[in-house]
């Protein structure tokens, strides 16, 4: 059984951001065994960096935890390919019992863990991203499970979804697409330079550019700011700069209010 190398573009082809994690595809516990659906965790987190934990660990067990990670936004964050732990003990129809990270691909979407802080975007991305990975192994919504439904170590998450509601929404973006998203992606047209090229390369191009733009003015990812600019974004730098030099307009974001 390959890794799901495919996550990145299955996502995109689904109209979802993605942020492509370096030496994702190589990052992992081991090899698949086989996919038989998706798993729904929250972080118990809610911050910034989240993804961290998920990606590099905890001091009591060994990143990455998952591998996707969900932003409030609703962009998705390619963490590995490989198996992750993030199954622990439980059962689920058709799944192994007590073994699910060999067959699981787990989903951990950022939030305190509390059920009330999850945002439109957020939701909406979660389902549609669990239909898009479900479609892709053919897979229906009865094989999107919350870790809480499959536990039997008295997990929780993802607290605040009805999964019953979220199946039948994410079975619905199912079967609205027959025939799925990615044979669209190998359409071809011609691009601004007269090169012909894949629907899926100009996906892929396009958000790697936003991704590079967007890190080039709020600073490397997850947008904490650059080190050499005293750790402000490029737009916070430029407006501290103004307000030292008293330009009209310019005001010092360190005293923004929070």
């Amino acid at each position: 059984m390959s890794d799901p190398l495919w996550l990145a573009d299955v996502l995109r082809a689904e109209g979802l951001q993605v942020v492509e994690h370096e030496g994702w595809r190589e990052r992992g516990h081991g090899d698949f065994r086989d996919l038989r659906g998706v798993l729904c965790h929250h972080t118990a987190g809610g911050g910034t960096r989240d993804w961290q934990i998920v990606q590099y660990g905890r001091q009591d067990l060994a990143g990455p935890l998952a591998q996707l990670v969900l932003e409030r936004d609703g962009t998705y964050r390619v963490i590995a390919a490989g198996v992750c732990w993030h199954a622990g003990r439980g059962s689920h129809p058709g799944w192994p019992t007590d073994d699910a990270n060999f067959h699981v691909i787990g989903i951990e979407a950022v939030s305190r863990g509390d059920g009330s802080d999850w945002t439109p975007a957020q939701l909406d991305a979660y389902k549609r991203g669990c239909a898009a990975i479900l479609r892709h192994i053919g897979r229906t919504a009865s094989d999107c499970v919350a870790h809480r439904e499959y536990s039997s170590e008295g997990k929780i998450d993802p607290a605040g979804i009805d999964m019953d509601q979220f199946r039948h929404e994410v079975q619905a973006i199912i079967d609205g697409t027959p025939g799925g998203t990615m044979a669209a992606l190998e359409e071809t047209f011609v691009n601004f330079r007269g090169d012909t090229v894949t629907l899926g390369t100009a996906i892929r191009y396009i958000d790697q550019y936003v991704n590079e733009l967007r890190e080039q003015i709020t600073g490397p990812i997850p947008m904490e700011g650059w080190p050499q600019l005293g750790d402000l974004t490029l737009v916070d730098a430029v407006a501290l700069i103004g307000a030292e030099l008293k330009i009209p307009g310019f005001t010092d974001p360190r005293t923004k209010s929070a």
